[in-house]
This record gives C-alpha cells, sequence and structure tokens, in this order.
C-alpha cells in the first residue's frame, strides 16, 4: 500500500469514529503519522465517548501485546545462545558447514522469521534441502516451492525438473511467478528458472540457523587466532 493509500485509509477510519489504536493495526503507520494525517478531522460526541471507553481496554491489550513481544524475543535469544553452542561441536562436520555457509550467502534473514532458500543451481538447492532434512529434523512434506520463470517457459516441466532435483513433490509446488517480456527484469533467462522454498512452521528453526551462523563465524575465527 502506497503512502497515499495509506493516508487516506486512515482519514477516513477517522471519520469513521475509530481511535489511532484501532486505525494504526489496520494501516500500517505509527499513531504519531496518524495524528498528523487526521488533525483536521472532527470526531461527533458519540465517537469520542466512544474512544474514551475503550481506551483502558486498548491500554492492556498494548500491554499484552509488548509482553509477549518480549517473551518472543527472549525464547529466539534462548535458541539462538543454544545453536552457538552447537555449532562449536557441528563445525567439524563438512555437510553442515556447506549448508550453513549455503543458507547465509542465499538464505532469507529477515523481514519474517522462518526459513526461505533460493537459488538457480540445481545442486546447491539439493544441498539446501539434504541439509534442512538432517539437521532441522524435519517432518513429513516440510516444503514449499515456487519457480520464478520468464514468459515462454513450460511451467510442468519447469516443476518436474525441480521436483526430481529437490525431492520436494509436485503437490507442494504453488503456481511460479512468470516474468514477462519487455519488463526491467533481467535478460539472461534462467533454462530452469529460480526456485524458492519455504519451510513450514519454521520460526524457532530460523532462530537456530541464524544462531548456527553466528557459531560457525566464531568457531572460525577461533580457529584462525589458535
Amino acid at each position: 500500500m502506497k503512502r497515499w493509500e495509506r493516508r487516506e485509509l486512515g482519514q477516513e477510519l477517522r471519520r469513521l469514529g475509530l481511535s489511532y489504536g484501532e486505525i494504526a493495526s489496520i494501516v500500517p503507520v505509527s499513531q504519531g503519522t496518524l495524528s498528523g494525517w487526521c488533525r483536521g478531522i472532527a470526531l461527533t460526541e458519540p465517537q469520542q465517548d466512544r474512544i474514551r471507553a475503550i481506551r483502558p481496554h486498548l491500554a492492556v491489550r498494548m500491554a499484552v501485546g509488548r509482553q509477549l513481544h518480549a517473551r518472543a524475543l527472549d525464547r529466539a535469544a534462548t535458541i539462538r545462545v543454544a545453536a552457538r553452542a552447537e555449532a562449536k561441536i557441528l563445525a567439524h562436520d563438512p555437510l553442515w558447514s556447506a549448508g550453513v555457509v549455503a543458507y547465509w550467502a542465499e538464505g532469507a534473514k529477515r523481514p519474517k522469521a522462518e526459513l526461505r532458500f533460493s537459488n538457480s543451481d540445481p545442486a546447491l538447492v539439493a544441498l539446501f534441502v539434504r541439509w534442512a532434512r538432517r539437521y532441522l529434523e524435519l517432518g513429513d512434506a516440510p516444503f514449499e516451492a515456487r519457480l520464478h520463470l520468464h514468459d515462454g517457459q513450460e511451467e510442468g516441466e519447469r516443476r518436474a525438473f525441480w521436483s526430481r532435483a529437490t525431492g520436494i513433490a509436485l503437490e507442494d509446488f504453488r503456481k511460479a511467478f512468470i516474468k514477462g517480456e519487455g519488463t526491467e527484469h533481467r535478460k539472461n533467462v534462467l533454462y530452469n528458472g529460480t526456485i524458492a522454498i519455504r519451510v513450514r512452521s519454521s520460526g524457532a528453526m530460523f532462530h537456530r540457523v541464524m544462531g548456527w551462523i553466528d557459531g560457525l563465524q566464531e568457531a572460525w575465527a577461533a580457529s584462525s587466532t589458535g
């Protein structure tokens, strides 16, 4: 949503009598910004009464939200500390180290706390899948895949190719993203396209892998100075 769209939506919701806190839960913008956007909007007396009545409840919900966020941060920090300790033991395992480096280079680090890996090299993608299955103790059908192709590439053939290369079942592939001709996308068309893989329900795993990356760097630093 563009800034002007957020502004107009925020103003319209304010005219309906919503508080800034309620609007901020719908429109991705700070309450301070909303206050500036809506400065000239006058509320009716019933609208003001309603906002005054819900403020205590909103304060409680915000406090609970802050507590939950703080707990989530604590859990993530605990997982990362434990993972850094794991890395000191696993750093001598070539496959583990290769997978960590691969994710460090090609995996998603933000904004969502989940494991996502994208590449066009079948061997590297297969390495990631093998590594994830082995070291993250994944259950059945843990992956979701999506191809990024250019216009004219046959999606069914490319899905079959990547399914064979990765071992990911065809039913776990989402509809491909097709780059149309005449866009500003790069022109060097990759024959098999690029595959983006998401590990389902991987919030805790994400923090573990981030801890592994930190731990591997520390292990390398220690070995170079030892």
